[in-house]
């Protein structure tokens, strides 16, 4: 996938009252059209709090205080695990008769099948470790690193990606055309601060206990595993020193580094990228783009200073990891004692059927795609959402005349990209054609690593051609959205626009503060930190002046700050410069959907009260929850760690402090927490 892409006159507001109770649907009350809205608002509501100073206590204390998290979750949404619980009901009721009776169609014979071997456990208790022994085998014989280095080309094409990354995007440069990229990687923990941070030591020393358990249970004596382990883990932490910082990897001119692989040969004196190549099955490919030079750089003498046996071991606990979750029970319990329970808090593994259908997912994911769009996307949902995504560029467009920071020139130009934007909604109109992967009934192991060697394939075969704009890097039912800055296009699939974010039964003022936020939000990543840089036609160019890129970096470094002093969790603090882009994205997706629905009610006429809220307060108390959440404290750790979002109630009461619409809507006295002075506030878009 393509790691840029990212995986929201008038009404008179300064007049509305202050926020009341929301009014609790009674007996005698006849039901209207919107009387289980009016009850699901309000249940989720905690009318105590004060609006002004924590919303997001208020728009979600109730579901808050009400909720419990599932023994086998690490977070839960009142909106995404909804909608993702649903999908995922209805993808189960599809596979299970795929499995029993696919009929005459291939594709659902496939899925049927790789879904029906995921579920086949006595079989796949039966193969024990057979299915990666051989794997295991050749790195054990491996007799130099030059055999080793061979080795490390298939487990990048099996996902076990040992010492670095790599995939195909568009040039930044010239995005008409595909590019290999490698860049750093090969950690076994989420971050390299995990690795070099004192407060994740009992972290990292549990960590190096799981390896031990993972080399013992491939046969390793004991005494030999804690060892190997221990080098293991300083050979990773090696890794980690070399690498950047995740905010660095934000920054598109620093991780642009065109190199051919003659020079890639000269950068890494202990690596033979031609070999590697050829190994890989593409020698035609002779250019690359190395996002972490330095990384390389480092990675180089780090490998030439490493002894044999620990490089072995690595590149085996590579492969058990990666393949732990499809071997036997007792290998996948190991992996998730340490992945899911000490790294996430997650109590309990989710049912096997639930896993079997996101492994399927993740396998032929517009297969599924496919029938589900057939269910569970109306035919005018499209057209409605495709209104609300150009009234909301509409709003980011007229805004522009009144942003004094920008001069006529640069506003022109982004007035052209705006308009440029190309908006895929629901699903692709030319599918992908999985007829070349073959699944095996009763092989879950072997087909999980067919689906990923066809994945790798199906990009690595892009490589040095044409980019293919008809493409989704994402299936339809995927509860998400993405902006892609190297074609400037949005897609919104089907699986995100459904209720609680959206539907054509609900208010509009619920569908802006929701769906239309998140639209809002897929725009103004297009002129975030990092999106600004890309050209109306998604090419890496520098179009602003200088005076006006300052003036844009000064608002940007407000929000930054702001963002640094939120504090989740004793002294964890948010990483405003990680989080940056997404919290511009946040903080214009808010403004432009707000003004976007102002524009609906002028055309449609006010609509009514909801739960006692008036429409514009029921339009932020929608967009608060639809990012209810609850964490596990590890879980929460890792998103601030490694996650550009910030949590959940940042992303909800760091935008609007910044607006001063949410204040007026519930008559907020100024100088209150979300409706401080209008120079304290943070302006961009």
């Amino acid at each position: 996938m393509n790691r840029l892409a990212l995986a929201l006159a008038l009404t008179c507001v300064s007049c509305a009252p202050k926020a009341t109770e929301p009014e609790a649907p009674t007996a005698d009350k006849p039901d209207g059209p919107y009387t289980e809205v009016e009850q699901s608002v309000a249940e989720a509501m905690n009318p105590e709090a004060d609006a002004c100073e924590d919303f997001y206590e208020y728009a979600c204390g109730g579901w808050l205080a009400n909720t419990e998290l599932p023994s086998d979750k690490t977070r839960m949404s009142r909106s995404f695990t909804t909608i993702q619980d649903q999908n995922r009901a209805m993808l189960r009721e599809i596979l299970e008769q795929a499995a029993d009776d696919p009929g005459d169609d291939p594709d659902l014979k496939k899925v049927g099948a790789f879904y029906g071997a995921c579920m086949d456990i006595d079989a796949i208790t039966q193969a024990g470790l057979s299915p990666v022994q051989p794997s295991l085998d050749a790195i054990a014989q491996a007799k130099d690193f030059k055999a080793l280095w061979a080795l490390v080309a298939a487990m990048h094409l099996d996902g076990s990606d040992p010492l670095f990354s790599m995939g195909v995007e568009p040039d930044y440069k010239d995005p008409t055309f595909n590019l290999l990229n490698i860049w750093q990687g090969g950690l076994g923990l989420p971050d390299r601060s995990f690795y070099l941070n004192q407060d994740s030591a009992e972290v990292k020393q549990a960590y190096q206990a799981h390896l031990a358990a993972m080399l013992e249970a491939s046969g390793v004596a004991p005494e030999l595993a804690g060892a190997q382990a221990e080098r293991v883990v300083a050979f990773e932490t090696g890794l980690a020193e070399v690498s950047w910082p995740r905010a660095e990897l934000r920054d598109a001119e620093k991780t642009y580094n065109p190199t051919s692989v003659a020079e890639l040969d000269k950068l890494t004196p202990a690596l033979s990228w031609s070999v590697f190549l050829k190994e890989l099955g593409y020698p035609e490919i002779e250019n690359t783009n190395v996002n972490t030079p330095s990384f390389f750089e480092g990675l180089s003498p780090l490998l030439q200073e490493t002894d044999l046996d620990t490089l072995k071991a690595y590149l085996q606990l590579r492969v058990l990891n990666s393949a732990a979750p499809y071997l036997s029970p007792e290998l996948d319990s190991l992996h998730f004692s340490f992945y899911g329970t000490v790294l996430s808090g997650q109590q309990e593994q989710e049912d096997r059927w639930k896993r079997c259908v996101g492994r399927t997912e993740s396998a032929m994911g517009e297969v599924l795609g496919k029938v589900y769009v057939e269910r569970a996307f109306p035919g005018d949902s499209k057209a409605i959402a495709l209104d609300m995504i150009r009234r909301v560029e509409g709003a980011f467009e007229s805004g522009m005349a009144e942003l004094d920071w920008m001069d006529d020139a640069t506003r022109a130009v982004a007035i052209e990209k705006s308009q440029a934007i190309t908006n895929k909604i629901g699903y692709p109109d030319k599918w992908r054609d999985y007829s070349p992967l073959v699944v095996e009934p009763g092989a879950h192991f072997r087909n999980v690593e067919a689906a990923k060697r066809f994945e790798a394939r199906f990009w690595l075969d892009q490589a040095g051609k044409d980019v293919d704009r008809d493409l989704w890097y994402m299936s339809p039912q995927m509860v998400n959205a993405y902006y892609n800055p190297l074609a400037n296009e949005i897609a919104f699939p089907a699986g995100i626009l459904q209720p609680p974010f959206f539907s054509r039964e609900f208010p509009q003022a619920m569908n802006y503060g929701a769906m239309g936020m998140v639209m809002g939000h897929e725009v103004s990543h297009g002129f975030d930190d990092s999106g600004r840089k890309f050209s109306p036609t998604g090419a890496l160019t520098e179009w602003w002046p200088p005076e006006v890129a300052e003036r844009f970096e000064e608002r940007a470094s407000c929000v930054e700050e702001q963002y640094n002093a939120y504090e989740v969790q004793p002294g964890l603090f948010v990483d405003g410069k990680l989080t940056l882009g997404e919290n511009i994205a946040d903080l214009g997706g808010m403004k432009q959907s707000f003004r976007a629905y102002r524009t609906w009610v002028e055309e449609h006429g006010a609509e009514p009260e909801i739960a006692g809220l008036t429409p514009e307060q029921l339009f932020f108390v929608a967009y608060a929850q639809s990012w209810c959440s609850i964490y596990t404290p590890e879980a929460e750790k890792v998103q601030v760690r490694s996650d550009p979002h910030s949590p959940s109630r940042f992303r909800v009461n760091g935008p609007l402090r910044n607006l001063p619409y949410f204040g007026e809507a519930f008559g907020c006295e100024r100088g209150a927490p979300l409706f401080p002075e209008a120079d304290e506030i943070c302006v961009i878009w």
